[in-house]
């Protein structure tokens, strides 16, 4: 209701109390000897009005728009100073006055007509462009300008880049194209067709060498396309991105237009459209052709305001301090935070963010700049050495901001940040035409194998044809339905690849079965041949057939007296085999019985294999060391001798003076002498050799005669001789199945 505006309130009240409170220590702060010098464009085109609190301390020096005879007297000036320093000639003289009113004229008449709407809220125009067209001018190569036509040419290219490269449509390009005919032939009393043989008007620098480069007339697009196509493999020699662009010649101009902008000191450019437009690429392109570092934004997930200050002040420092030229590119993808655009909106004005360098960090400036300004005659104060860098910085950095337009976003940016406007050179990146479509199509799907070169330039036309169609049907879907269906470069590049992906899978599924085609088609012509050379043995053969047919017919007799000799001898077999099948049953169900024991006694004999694998070296080792081995281990060793045949020592029974008792822990200790060797020979048992008396012997021992002899009993005495326990008592279980099976093995066998 009282336009009050939060910033604008806290100046307020400096005006009315002299100062601020301090809230953490809880004082007010009082400012003396400061005075406010305000400056601002009158409310209205989207700028708020301010508060009458405020204004009431404020004297008013407003400044009217300049007459137009002062601008003509300030660039003509400027104007006749070039021509007169390098055109000799009055031809030349004479176009000072026409040059100068037709482009004050241009700008008049565009600032009048084209005004700004929600949808063209970049059609602001202010005397900055008027200023651009003759800066422009100032930048051509006289030596290259040959005749006045050359110079009236160079005029035309400017007012395009500065008022035409910003236009939206057709329809105010067309408009733009009428108002420079009408100059061209009321001022000059030329037409374009004298100056321009084709449609597009380039200057640049690119083309040439030295230093500096000369900005001239390029009228070879051919030798262009060439040269920007070496730009571009250059680049992607020397990047770690590689860029895979289709140049065809919008792009080309594209390219050429933001070359002009960051070639000029204070030279910033806005791209303006759709993702996928190629705006990034190409300023990419545009600095590598200028030899300028091309510096961009990293986002990523913790990147915020001091990040961004961070890359903010090496950028300020590369250019201002070591003097590179730099290109900073900044899409509005990368904005995450709108504080970012307040500080380009500061670079953009004065090449300076307040308060970014601290004092450490300024006294690190000055020691670089300070000997630029002794040797530049300039002073070496801080404010003078700190304002040559800030000079160096507008000269060698050129901000290239990338943004989508027709937002509401986009609008209140341009609102709130009017440096992007004022400062920036707008370059309008419109739709593709056919020849790029088509381009762009050769190149995507230049590996596809098409029949023949028409049907290629058919696939191209109708995937040309199928963006356009959509491009129209969404701007019916806007003006019947108030729905925008954006449709970019980027959704031509997807049904490219959609195209060539599915024909890719089409391909892969019809190639093998053409193959297989031709290659039956091959096979019937080889078998048609084949038929035609029977049918002429067949008839070569004929009267041998009708001997060979009597010969048959007797066989047959005699064949049939055979065949019932035959019935009685397979009556015969057939028994025979009848009974083989039964004998073979009960045979089967003989080795079904002997297996079924046999499975009992194989997984204790695998499970003992198991354990036994799983001793090693020192296990053994262990069990040989024992002086006086516990019972269990005596028991488990017996065992093994009993099965290996080793015999026991006689020793006298320690219990029973003048009896002999068997010993075979000694002979054990001899088995053990190589462990390798003993589970080698635990591996490679014949279990099928087991004899009745050395079962006999074992039996004791498994029954638990001469103590309990299980695998928990022995592993409290060695982990060992637990294996070999089970080991033991496998041959034992396996012995005595074996012998069950043997007798039904033998019936089966028969």
């Amino acid at each position: 209701k009282y336009f009050a505006q939060p910033p604008l309130e806290l100046l307020r009240q400096w005006m009315d109390h002299s100062g601020w409170y301090d809230r953490k220590l809880l004082q007010f702060r009082e400012i003396i000897d400061t005075i406010y010098v305000a400056a601002m464009g009158p409310p209205g085109g989207g700028r708020n009005p301010i508060s009458a609190r405020l204004l009431r301390h404020f004297s008013f020096m407003s400044f009217t728009t300049i007459e137009n005879e002062s601008l003509e007297r300030i660039f003509s000036t400027i104007t006749g100073s070039f021509i007169s320093a390098n055109f000799q000639g009055e031809e030349y003289s004479a176009l000072t006055q026409p040059i100068v009113e037709a482009t004050i004229e241009v700008y008049d008449t565009i600032a009048r007509e084209l005004l700004p709407t929600p949808a063209k809220s970049h059609y602001t125009f202010n005397l900055r462009d008027l200023a651009k067209v003759f800066q422009g001018m100032l930048s051509g190569d006289p030596k290259s300008i040959r005749d006045p036509n050359g110079l009236v040419r160079l005029w035309v290219h400017e007012c395009a880049r500065v008022f035409g490269d910003r236009l939206v449509n057709d329809d105010d390009r067309s408009w733009f194209a009428s108002l420079r005919d009408r100059q061209l032939s009321a001022r000059f009393e030329v037409t374009f067709r004298d100056l321009c043989q084709t449609e597009r008007l380039m200057f640049g620098d690119y083309l040439s060498s030295g230093d500096p480069k000369p900005y001239m007339h390029i009228e070879d697009m051919e030798t262009l396309a060439k040269t920007f196509e070496g730009f571009l493999e250059d680049y992607n020699a020397e990047s770690t991105k590689r860029m895979d662009l289709v140049l065809f010649l919008d792009a080309i101009e594209h390219v050429s237009r933001i070359s002009r902008i960051i070639r000029q000191p204070k030279g910033n450019a806005l791209l303006l459209g759709v993702g996928g437009s190629g705006r990034q690429s190409l300023t990419r392109l545009a600095a590598f052709a200028a030899d300028y570092k091309c510096f961009q934004i990293e986002i990523t997930k913790n990147y915020g305001m001091n990040e961004w200050r961070e890359d903010l002040r090496t950028l300020l420092k590369q250019s201002g301090m070591e003097g590179k030229p730099t290109v900073f590119l900044l899409p509005d993808t990368q904005i995450i935070k709108e504080a970012f655009l307040e500080d380009v909106n500061a670079v953009l004005n004065s090449g300076d963010v307040p308060n970014i360098f601290d004092s450490g960090t300024k006294e690190e400036i000055g020691a670089i700049v300070r000997p630029i300004c002794a040797s530049l005659g300039l002073g070496t104060t801080k404010a003078a050495v700190y304002a040559q860098f800030l000079a160096r910085v507008q000269e060698n950095l050129h901000v290239v901001l990338a943004m989508s337009p027709g937002s509401d976003l986009f609008r209140s940016r341009l609102r709130m940040y009017p440096s992007l406007l004022n400062c920036c050179s707008i370059d309008w990146f419109s739709e593709w035409p056919d020849e790029a479509l088509t381009n762009v199509a050769k190149a995507q799907l230049a590996d596809i194998q098409f029949k023949d070169e028409n049907e290629r330039a058919a696939v191209f036309d109708v995937c040309r044809g199928i963006h356009q169609s959509v491009a129209r049907g969404s701007v019916r879907f806007l003006n019947e339905m108030d729905r925008f269906n954006a449709v970019t470069p980027t959704s031509y590049l997807e049904l490219l690849a959609s195209y060539q992906k599915i024909m890719v899978e089409r391909k892969a599924e019809v190639g093998p079965n053409q193959q297989r085609f031709v290659v039956g088609l091959d096979k019937l012509a080889d078998a048609t041949v084949q038929v035609e050379k029977l049918q002429e043995d067949i008839v070569k053969l004929q009267p041998v057939l009708v001997t060979t047919s009597a010969e048959v017919d007797a066989m047959m007799i005699s064949i049939s007296a055979d065949r019932e000799q035959a019935d009685e001898t397979k009556a015969i077999v057939e028994k025979q085999e009848s009974q083989a099948n039964a004998k073979a049953a009960e045979a089967k169900a003989i080795a079904d019985d002997a297996q079924k024991d046999l499975d009992e006694a194989l997984p204790a004999l695998e499970a003992a294999t198991q354990s036994l694998k799983s001793l090693n070296k020192s296990d053994i080792v262990e069990v040989k060391a024992m002086k006086n081995p516990p019972a269990g281990v005596k028991l488990t060793m017996e065992c093994v001798c009993i099965l290996q045949k080793v015999k026991p020592v006689r020793k006298d029974d320690p219990n029973q003076l003048g009896k002999k008792i068997n010993d075979y822990w000694e002979p054990a200790s001899k088995l053990l002498n190589d462990p390798q060797a003993f589970l080698n020979s635990l591996f490679a048992f014949d279990k099928d050799g087991m004899e009745d008396s050395m079962i006999n012997m074992l039996t004791p021992y498994v029954e638990g005669k001469h103590g309990e002899f299980t695998p928990v009993a022995i592993e409290k005495s060695s982990k060992a001789c637990k294996s070999i326990c089970l080991w033991a008592l496998a041959m034992h279980k396996y012995y005595h199945v074996a012998k069950m099976v043997e007798p039904k093995k033998s019936p089966a066998s028969i």
